[in-house]
């Protein structure tokens, strides 16, 4: 039994790619488009037909008949893993399938609704943190609901032009001791509006920042860093769960 235990909580602990269904045909090419190279194929049997087009497309067919099903694998330069169930059909139901559409629809939504807060009245103010004469300041929270949208404001006061570099969001969890640091919880931004673009002296930018909806506890806050590309310069600030709690909804 306790064998078991351990086999069953190995296997709820990891995460499986489900695969996709795919139709092919003798008479007809299946063509599939993958947002990124192709870096390596591996087909399940040879009833299927597989040939590179270009660097991110792949043609598929069937070489035979057949009435079960058989996968085909393919890995793409970004790392990722695409992987398909194929079957046999007289008449595919899809014959030319982007499987960047998704993400590229997902990407086109956050951009209007980066976009939609931007020019948003700020709700917010006072969270803010200085270095080298450039400020970072929260200037609105907003959520539909399910998302979080940060409204930034970076001034740079100074002669020199600052470059936004890596943004970095963490959830920083309460202190128990004095004796113990503080836990943290990196959270990966969904999007941000506009990227990597220069704030020229005595000029400021806005930015849009979209996270997904965090649960933050008593005595947690929100901590978003923006490292200055090629400089040394380094902006911090926290942002506490009240103000969080009090966001804005947009619809």
């Amino acid at each position: 039994m306790i064998l078991l235990c351990f086999v069953y909580l190995s296997v709820i602990g990891q995460s499986f790619i489900q695969p996709r269904n795919l139709q092919v045909t003798m008479n007809k090419t299946t063509n599939l488009i993958f947002p990124s190279a192709i870096s390596s194929v591996d087909r399940g049997s040879e009833r299927i037909v597989v040939q590179k087009s270009t660097g991110n497309i792949l043609r598929v067919k069937a070489d035979t008949v057949f009435t079960d099903t058989t996968n085909l694998t393919v890995i793409t330069a970004d790392g990722k893993l695409y992987s398909f169930l194929v079957g046999y059909a007289a008449s595919p139901s899809a014959l030319n399938i982007d499987l960047g559409a998704a993400s590229s629809n997902r990407d086109t939504a956050l951009l209007a609704l980066a976009e939609k807060v931007l020019p948003l009245k700020n709700n917010l103010y006072g969270v803010r943190y200085s270095s080298g004469k450039v400020r970072l300041s929260v200037a609105g929270i907003y959520t539909t609901g399910e998302l979080i949208i940060c409204k930034l404001r970076v001034e740079n006061n100074s002669t020199l032009s600052f470059g936004p570099g890596r943004l970095r969001v963490h959830v920083n969890g309460a202190k128990a001791s004095t004796r113990r640091p503080v836990q943290q919880l990196e959270i990966t931004p969904l999007f941000i509006q506009p990227q990597n673009m220069p704030v020229k002296p005595k000029q400021y930018l806005l930015m849009a920042l979209i996270l997904p909806k965090a649960a933050l506890g008593s005595g947690q806050e929100l901590q978003i860093t923006i490292s200055e590309k090629d400089g040394e310069r380094q902006l911090a600030l926290s942002v506490p769960n009240k103000f969080l709690l009090n966001a804005t909804l947009i619809q």
